[in-house]
């Protein structure tokens, strides 16, 4: 096979661990099996990193560069970002130069730019991978523009749907129109780009995500009778969006029909957040535990009897991935990529949103506290959903599918073209 030179460009910020940050990574230790790829990860920081740093990391180069301060504001400026992807490139072109096959895997749409601006002066091949459809995450800054746009593309005729006004920054149209190939993580995330973007189907490839952690079979539990407190496992961001306040909606009705249900909450949580939660839900047994290690959030999936996800916009979630590896009854909204992931009462129990144009969108708290019941209720049920999740983990969401599908993408874009 010939050599492919592959850099995965991505934003971060330090304070959070999102799902890109977790599917790029997983990226770098699949390449592990793909010695002709040689692999360069840029990355662009916003925190306390302040200068160009650039590293050999076993079997990739890391590149670490600082986001200016307001980068918002920039990035929003053609003129402002264009010089700042100018010097950029003068920090990084040596990478690029007189190296065969170039392909740039960008994972924030905001550096389509940056990706066009590299090909004017050496030419690539470019890839967008689009982990979530940028107008749903409106949900937690402007809920009022987020029900109009839901309104608009799930209720209206979408021969009528204007196009622009589903763009969240300047850069979106271009990350879709610009880019040789897009890789969608979803369905229905390739159904947006073709029906209402108007994007080439052959364009797309649809590419779950996928994770692979050793956590062997003989050690998934079987649920039995405890007289406790049942353990509920949150995980993610703290946010509307994740539907954090649907959720101890939907336990108080739990707790008020006599059962003892402790919410144990690990991820991100905004301190207005949190002190809603202490101060409205004082009556509730919760834990806001916050960003943990790994290694401890590995315990919480081993001890807690089920997991809960009640956003109301995913994609191809890591903490849904992660709770099915490791066995656990899930019981999650079916929006999005979720109802794409998991199949009603065989590996996951099933909740459904609902959606007026006074209220906007929200979970159905006395269904998701049904479901939570027959959870407690029923053993048998919660250790078969557990084995299936798991089962659906090593089918379809395991680190080696992803990487093959990912590669095969790679050596298509080569094939049809070379750059010498």
């Amino acid at each position: 096979m010939s050599e492919i030179n592959l850099y995965l460009l991505d934003m971060t910020n330090e304070a959070n661990t999102s799902g890109v940050d977790r599917h790029v990574n997983s990226l770098l230790n699949g390449f592990e099996n793909y010695p002709y790829i040689r692999v360069y990860r840029i990355q662009f920081i916003r925190g306390n990193v302040l200068f160009y740093k650039e590293e050999k990391k076993g079997n990739y180069t890391q590149v670490t560069i600082p986001m200016p301060q307001q980068s918002n504001e920039i990035i929003e400026e053609r003129y402002w970002f264009g010089k700042y992807n100018e010097q950029v490139f003068s920090l990084v072109h040596h990478l690029f130069e007189d190296k065969p096959n170039r392909i740039i895997h960008i994972h924030t749409l905001n550096l389509i730019a940056l990706a066009s601006y590299i090909n004017n002066q050496l030419p690539c091949r470019i890839i967008t991978h689009l982990h979530c459809i940028p107008w749903k995450g409106l949900y937690d800054k402007n809920q009022k523009i987020f029900n109009q746009l839901y309104a608009s593309y799930y209720f209206d005729n979408n021969q009528f749907i204007d196009k622009e006004q589903f763009f969240t920054n300047n850069c979106e149209s271009d990350s879709y129109n610009k880019p040789d190939k897009i890789i969608c993580v979803t369905r229905c995330a390739k159904e947006f780009l073709v029906k209402t973007m108007d994007i080439p189907d052959e364009k797309i490839s649809v590419v779950t995500n996928g994770i692979n952690y050793l956590w062997s079979d003989d050690k998934l539990k079987k649920f039995e009778d405890h007289s406790g407190a049942f353990q509920c496992l949150f995980v993610g961001v703290l946010s509307e969006g994740k539907g954090v306040f649907f959720i101890l909606k939907a336990l108080r009705k739990v707790q008020a029909k006599g059962y003892n249900v402790c919410l144990n909450m690990a991820g991100m949580c905004p301190l207005n957040i949190r002190k809603q939660i202490m101060e409205e839900y004082r009556d509730l047994h919760v834990n806001v535990l916050g960003r943990i290690p790994f290694e401890e959030l590995q315990q919480y999936y081993r001890n807690s009897d089920f997991g809960i996800i009640a956003s109301l916009q995913e994609q191809c979630s890591y903490a849904a991935i992660e709770m099915a590896m490791f066995g656990l009854p899930i019981v999650t909204t079916a929006v999005d990529g979720l109802d794409e992931m998991f199949t009603d009462e065989v590996n996951a129990l099933k909740v459904n949103t609902k959606f007026s144009k006074v209220f906007g969108l929200s979970v159905d708290t006395d269904m998701l506290a049904e479901k939570i019941i027959t959870l407690i209720e029923n053993n048998d049920l919660r250790t078969q959903l557990g084995v299936n999740a798991r089962r659906l983990y090593q089918t379809l969401f395991n680190l080696e599918n992803m990487m093959e599908e990912t590669v095969a993408v790679y050596k298509k874009m080569i094939e049809n073209k070379q750059y010498e």
